[in-house]
């Protein structure tokens, strides 16, 4: 437990530090993240996240709460920004994001939603290809991925500065 608290103060003063130097602001983000849940119990892990912004951290983040009680009663007794992690098939009963804030939750992430959907996309149109059918209905029209990935601006800009 010191430990861990030790090595967020450290985090800490290395920020202010920076700090000082740089500007208010210009340091890095501290996230205080802690497993104890799983180990030590609901609250064990709400002592430790406690800890760790009387430390100094900006945001904690409670690995793993098991339900929409256990989240409610982190975001009510610590203090600051907290971070959720909305894990499909994981631990956490996933909200939709208006309802992680009305409970108390400032940042939510969503770690492996997009690799996953993309995967699935992916293999769907190899399924298709495989078969020989079409992708129309899977895929964006050719000029709106041109937009997303910015070869139109590209093309703007390299007209902007062209000799000819």
């Amino acid at each position: 437990f010191e430990e861990a608290v030790m090595r967020v103060k450290a985090a800490c003063d290395a920020r202010d530090e920076y700090e000082q130097l740089y500007g208010e602001g210009s340091g890095p983000l501290i996230l205080a993240r802690t497993d104890a849940l799983e180990t030590n119990g609901f609250d064990h892990a709400i002592e430790r996240c406690i800890a760790f912004r009387d430390a100094g951290c900006d945001m904690t983040f409670l690995e793993a709460p098991r339900t929409v009680e256990q989240m409610k009663e982190y975001c009510t007794k610590v203090s600051g920004p907290k971070l959720a992690n909305m894990l499909e098939y994981g631990k956490t009963p996933i909200l939709p994001p208006e309802e992680l804030k009305e409970i108390g939750y400032t940042m939510a992430a969503y770690p492996l939603t997009l690799l996953s959907a993309s995967i699935k996309a992916m293999q769907e149109s190899l399924d298709l290809i495989k078969s020989g059918q079409p992708t129309d209905d899977l895929i964006m029209p050719f000029d709106e991925t041109k937009d997303v990935v910015g070869f139109t601006q590209y093309a703007a800009e390299e007209k902007r500065y062209s000799v000819e």
